[in-house]
């Protein structure tokens, strides 16, 4: 080799395969063709910079605007080559990022973007907008004291560090993949029951209907929010669990219990045995409801669907926790037999006794169900003292303890034409959805914390950035699950435990695991430029056949900077 041929390599591994689903999905597109920067702005466009460090979140699982730069200048040649355009230094900076953040950390702006990416994969991937789930979380922050009108504020804490500032994140999305639709940073000590008409709203802009199934859970109860959403043309669902209603609540159990005769059955087939499993019970009934909007006056009337279900895994798992909560009392009051000593109470009268007795039952909310007597007992060595005489459980009571376990109450403005109960009831479980879109935004996925800014306008740009990166996660898993279905096919590779494995539910993360350790090794010198990338694996090949990406995509990093993975849409 003469001196003046150099060799270098590049870490490419996933970064194709992201930067062409980013392409197929419209984002660098849409976003410039909304977004005009100033007037000084050079280089890379900003769609073209947050496709980048879209790719750079995703593969890296970190969103410090430091990191992008050297990543960048470390893949200068494939980056050069996919996009199209050359990399300046100073195209991902720190301050180049801030400043994007600034701009995407616009609401009006974050809503026109909502609504064109959405209308746009609602058409392209066929997505069904029929049902649309709304919920909160909030992300802690190591920040010092702030203003009292700051974002960052001290609230009920779902990180369960209450000694930490938050801000919360309202999230809209569509079932049954759990896409998001709008995000919304709000004040980390604002309750929730505020947050969903807003929520709402936004939700209904962006997908540009109204004839959908907007589900929630209890916060979403208060009769404000249902008037506004019926108002606004939709149905929604939620659980009904206010504070006030405790009593209601109770009778409306105990008017289920009467009337066994009357519930609805539901019931799911057991994939193993063929055996129909009994889910859950339902006792439904009707009551007429109005609100008016207390800034126009407008009323609006509707007929509510009251549906009191008992759930039976929920049932089963209280019941063996009551049980354990029995037998440990049983054992704590066996323990007030044994006899007298060093460290052991002697109870020289009944009602001493008694008093000791009934606290512990009351302590396992057990009173009425648990009856204890006592008796007096006569020691070896003189005296007398009281002890446990029998311990015996009431099974009537005890029945009726545990028939009164795991309810819930929901309630609806559907028809029964629309949505039967079971269909009502199944569509709510489907929560777990939406609360791994939450795990994905906060744990080891996209990991939004810690939060390293301070100016608010870049935490919601920020926020809005990593939640269109879950976006591109859920469509991406949505498109290779849907592919694999059609064509009656299955994956493999996925596992690194067992690369025979297949399976019909790839995850987008595991997708990107199985793009590592290929290189871009490049050849130059005097008279010579040769490319080389690492071959691809047949699971990875059938990946981009499944995405519809061309076969060639990393062979185009090795051939030829004119071959850009470009307008790769349909």
């Amino acid at each position: 080799m003469t001196p003046d041929m150099t060799i270098t390599n590049e870490q490419i591994n996933s970064l194709p395969l992201l930067l062409g689903i980013i392409d197929q999905m419209g984002i660098r597109q849409t976003i410039d063709a909304h977004l005009t920067p100033h007037g000084a702005w050079q280089g890379m466009s900003v769609g073209t910079v947050i496709s980048l460090w879209l790719a750079q979140m995703l593969i890296e699982h970190d969103h410090r605007l430091v990191l992008l730069r050297d990543w960048a200048a470390e893949r200068q040649q494939t980056i050069e080559t996919l996009l199209g355009d050359p990399l300046r230094a100073t195209d991902c900076t720190d301050d180049r990022l801030a400043s994007v953040l600034t701009m995407i950390g616009d609401p009006a702006l974050q809503a026109t973007l909502d609504r064109a990416m959405l209308q746009d994969w609602i058409t392209l991937y066929h997505l069904p907008v029929t049902t649309m789930r709304l919920d909160s979380t909030s992300v802690s922050v190591y920040h010092d004291a702030v203003a009292p009108d700051s974002l960052l504020q001290c609230g009920h804490s779902k990180d369960h560090r209450p000694d930490l500032r938050q801000f919360k994140a309202m999230l809209a999305s569509l079932d049954p993949y759990g896409l998001p639709i709008a995000v919304q940073p709000v004040a980390g000590n604002r309750a929730d029951d505020g947050l969903y008409i807003p929520a709402y709203d936004a939700a209904i802009r962006a997908v540009g209907q109204t004839d959908v199934l907007v589900v929630g859970d209890s916060k979403m109860g208060a009769l404000a929010t249902r008037g506004h959403i019926v108002a606004g043309g939709s149905t929604y669902l939620c659980a009904y669990r206010p504070p006030s209603a405790t009593v209601e609540l109770a009778s409306w159990v105990e008017q289920a219990l009467d009337r066994e005769a009357q519930w609805q059955q539901i019931d799911d087939l057991d994939a193993t045995t063929g055996e129909l499993i009994s889910i859950a019970v339902v006792d439904a009934w009707t009551r007429p409801q109005a609100w008016t909007n207390p800034t126009t006056g407008a009323g609006v009337a509707w007929e509510e669907r009251v549906l009191v279900v008992r759930s039976a895994q929920q049932q089963a798992g209280l019941r063996e926790r009551r049980e354990a909560t029995l037998a440990r009392l049983t054992r704590d009051l066996e323990a007030l037999r044994l006899p007298p000593t060093r460290g052991r109470k002697r109870y020289r009268t009944a009602a001493e006794l008694q008093t000791v007795v009934a606290t512990q039952v009351a302590a396992a909310k057990l009173t009425g169900i648990v009856d204890v007597t006592v008796a007096e007992e006569t020691l070896a060595q003189g005296g007398s003292r009281w002890t446990v005489a029998t311990i015996a459980v009431d099974r009537a009571a005890w029945a009726a303890l545990v028939a009164r376990l795991g309810w819930h109450v929901y309630v609806s403005n559907t028809t029964p034409a629309q949505y039967d109960a079971s269909m009502l009831v199944r569509h709510y479980r489907q929560q777990p959805i939406q609360e791994r879109g939450f795990a994905r935004l906060k744990t080891r996925n996209l990991q939004i914390r810690p939060v390293y800014l301070r100016d608010e306008t870049r935490i919601a740009g920020l926020l809005w950035l990593l939640t269109l990166a879950l976006r591109v996660l859920v469509l991406t898993e949505q498109r290779l699950r849907s592919a694999l279905r059609e064509r009656d096919e299955a994956l493999a590779g996925l596992n690194p435990a067992g690369r025979q494995q297949t399976t019909t539910r790839p995850t987008t993360e595991r997708v990107i695991a199985v793009f590592s350790n290929i290189t871009l090794t490049v050849l130059d010198g005097p008279d010579i430029s040769l490319r080389h990338v690492t071959p691809l694996t047949p699971p990875q090949q059938h990946i981009l056949r499944l995405l519809e990406l061309p076969s060639d995509l990393y062979e185009r990093v090795a051939f030829s900077p004119l071959n850009l993975v470009m307008d790769l849409r349909e």
